[in-house]
């Protein structure tokens, strides 16, 4: 069933627990460090207290050993701007306007605290509560940003409790940012880039925008470098519907000064007692499980690994908006052009020489096995991707 909704649908897997290992050093900075390997590649995240507003968020990711994202002169999770002030983030006038209140942080539920111990587990939570201020140093908002960390992802819930006396318009809010290291090229779903487009050097004025009206499927922007790639997912539950975005307003800014933005908020006014929440996913691998995003046709799909609430997921994204109802990898549509770059036998596949970057997948979306060549497998379904566009599903006796 095809839906006009999303670019994205949820597929959960059946892939073995996973389990990572914790450190809440603490210190200072009360630095709290996570560490998994899983089939996506080894993620590395270290949380601590970041920022011109010393708030407390995720500020270094690394992939396979080398850091794909940090913060150490922005931010990921951005602030606001209103009345030609920022406040929130990494966004000062000189003096903090910002500042964390409270960080609650446990390993399968249980609360941590910080100390020399390692833990392990499946899902790291971290609860973080910030307090937001206005310019004439009245208090804005209550910031509640909820990260849970699991496999290769960091799922997040935020919310905010508008309590300033007086209605503020709020020009713009992103909030979910990307500080993608070495950026090279951008995906954009359902927006502007549906196919691979180069990145320039970083420069103002150089900037990738689209308007809500132009695209208003689009929910994920996948950036590509050197060392991997960085999904950024935006559900539509709360303001990630956009409805506080009016239709000729831009939802999206890549590549400006190092960084991509969802937008949620642009000119929409609040007042003392409204809120609004927003849920969104980050997600790193070292390769997706199908990309033919490079070809110059209407149909084009990528599909990546990414871990939602604790449990893993293939994200299926279609350039046209689309979104696909599929609760399992084997049913994730193949094309119809006929292009043969691989064949079943008895207990075994084929690839092809032609295929040298091949990927092969069970149902379940685990990886058995990369290139060309002749491998055993036991019997089943299969889904291989060439990573040119053209996908086959065998059939192995």
């Amino acid at each position: 069933m095809k839906k006009f909704l999303s670019v994205l649908s949820l597929l959960t897997l059946t892939l073995s627990a996973n389990s990572a290992t914790i450190k809440y050093i603490g210190d200072d900075n009360g630095r709290l460090e996570y560490s998994e390997e899983t089939q996506w590649g080894k993620l590395d995240v270290v949380f601590e207290k970041t920022g011109n507003n010393r708030l407390y968020t995720f500020c270094s990711v690394s992939l396979d050993g080398v850091e794909v994202n940090h913060t150490r002169s922005s931010n990921n999770i951005g602030g606001f701007y209103a009345d030609g002030w920022w406040m929130g983030g990494n966004h000062n006038d000189g003096k903090p306007n910002a500042n964390t209140v409270k960080v609650d942080v446990a390993v399968d539920g249980q609360p941590i605290a910080a100390g020399s111990d390692s833990y392990f587990g499946k899902v790291l939570t971290v609860e973080v509560e910030n307090d937001i201020f206005f310019y004439d140093n009245k208090k804005f908002c209550t910031e509640l940003i909820s990260y849970s960390i699991s496999g290769n992802s960091i799922e997040i819930h935020g919310e905010h409790r508008y309590c300033h006396p007086e209605v503020i318009v709020i020009d713009r809010y992103y909030p979910m940012q990307s500080v993608f290291v070495d950026e090279k090229e951008m995906l954009t779903p359902g927006g502007k880039c549906r196919v691979w487009t180069p990145v320039i050097a970083v420069s103002e004025g150089e900037e990738i925008e689209f308007t809500k009206a132009s695209a208003p499927n689009f929910c994920t922007f996948i950036e590509h470098g050197d060392n991997g790639y960085q999904a950024v997912y935006l559900t539509r539950e709360g303001i990630g519907n956009r409805d506080w975005v009016r239709p000729g307003d831009v939802v999206f800014i890549g590549n400006s000064w190092g960084k991509s933005y969802h937008k949620v908020i642009g000119n929409y006014a609040v007042k003392d007692g409204d809120a609004s929440k927003w849920h969104g996913v980050y997600s790193w691998f070292k390769e997706p499980v199908r990309d033919n995003c490079r070809l110059k046709t209407d149909n084009l799909t990528f599909d990546y690994g990414a871990y939602i609430n604790g449990e893993p997921v293939i994200m299926h994204l279609s350039t046209k908006g689309e979104m696909m109802q599929v609760s399992g990898l084997d049913e994730i549509p193949v094309e119809q052009e006929e292009i043969v770059f691989a064949e079943a036998g008895d207990g075994c596949i084929s690839i092809f020489n032609s295929a040298t970057d091949a990927r092969c997948y069970t149902p379940d979306g685990r990886l058995v096995h990369v290139g060309s060549g002749v491998f055993e497998c036991a019997p089943g379904v299969y889904l291989v991707s060439d990573m040119k566009g053209h996908s086959l599903r065998l059939y192995v006796k």
